[in-house]
């Protein structure tokens, strides 16, 4: 019993399918069957996609990123009025948007939500009591953004590698993160960036607090959704359209009663495992 065949000659075809490419694949072995439509398709493609992702230790999933980190600043003095900072003699820029300020005496710290000028920017809350004009202070960040792709954690370097934390060991030790140092030591992940509404970015947060600008490196998994018809899976295609195809086969079965759906079933979960082991040898 044969169904359409689809080829698997060409490398760009095993390597960098999109998802098009491969719904086009699987629709081929199942011949375009009317009983199941292009998006019951790419549901079983994301199903599948998901459970060969995460089964296998793809090294196309591992990447790594640099982040520089901030100098302090505290170059001037300030006042407050609410959750305004008055600067004088300062130079602050858009980019301390989103990094902490600690000003006079005060242990805690707030975060900077907007810029105005190099004198003025804006905090999330206002102070307990305004600060006086004459007030010294102190800028830093000691949380970073990852790349938009980031799915986990496998190793974060400086000088030396950096030890996992939790953040509650962190707050224990350094409630007000006043330790610095021109290196950091511990990395906590730090869950999702505030400021950013549109996407998920996850941060990172090092300590002692970074008080220079320096280079920490960190190698990550990757994430890899197949949610647009232009989205590419990390590994080699063909294993994702011979199981695709097999739970095709499947839903084909089950709404026809044809049992040479079955049987094309079986021959597709064969060309999968052989597919998955040679890219594992790979």
């Amino acid at each position: 019993y044969t169904k359409g065949i689809f080829p698997l000659s060409s490398a760009w075809y095993l390597l960098m399918a999109t998802r098009a490419v491969i719904r086009t694949g699987i629709k081929s072995r199942i011949s375009e069957h009317s009983m199941i439509t292009d998006a019951q398709i790419n549901d079983i493609i994301t199903s599948e996609h998901g459970q060969i992702l995460n089964d296998v230790s793809w090294s196309r999933r591992k990447q790594d990123t640099i982040i520089t980190t901030s100098s302090t600043y505290s170059t001037g003095t300030v006042s407050s009025s609410g959750t305004t900072v008055t600067g004088s003699g300062t130079t602050f820029t858009s980019a301390m948007v989103g990094r902490f300020i600690r000003i006079g005496s005060n242990t805690f710290f707030h975060r900077i939500t907007a810029f105005t000028s190099t004198t003025v920017i804006t905090i999330e809350a206002a102070l307990p009591a305004d600060a006086a004009a004459g007030s010294t202070f102190t800028i830093f960040q000691h949380r970073y953004n990852l790349p938009s792709n980031f799915g986990r954690v496998l190793n974060v370097t400086s000088d030396n590698r950096l030890n996992e934390w939790s953040r509650g060991e962190i707050d224990r030790i350094d409630p007000y993160r006043t330790s610095t140092a021109s290196r950091p030591d511990v990395y906590t992940m730090d869950g999702l960036d505030p400021d950013t509404s549109t996407s998920q970015i996850f941060q990172i947060e090092l300590w002692p607090v970074p008080s220079a600008a320096t280079a920490v490196r960190v190698e990550y998994i990757r994430t890899n959704a197949l949610d647009a018809d232009t989205d590419e899976p990390l590994y080699r295609s063909d294993i994702l359209i011979w199981k695709a195809s097999e739970s095709a086969a499947f839903v084909l079965h089950a709404r026809t009663g044809d049992q040479s759906w079955l049987e094309l079933a079986d021959r597709y979960h064969q060309r999968y495992t052989e597919a998955l082991e040679g890219a594992k040898m790979e």
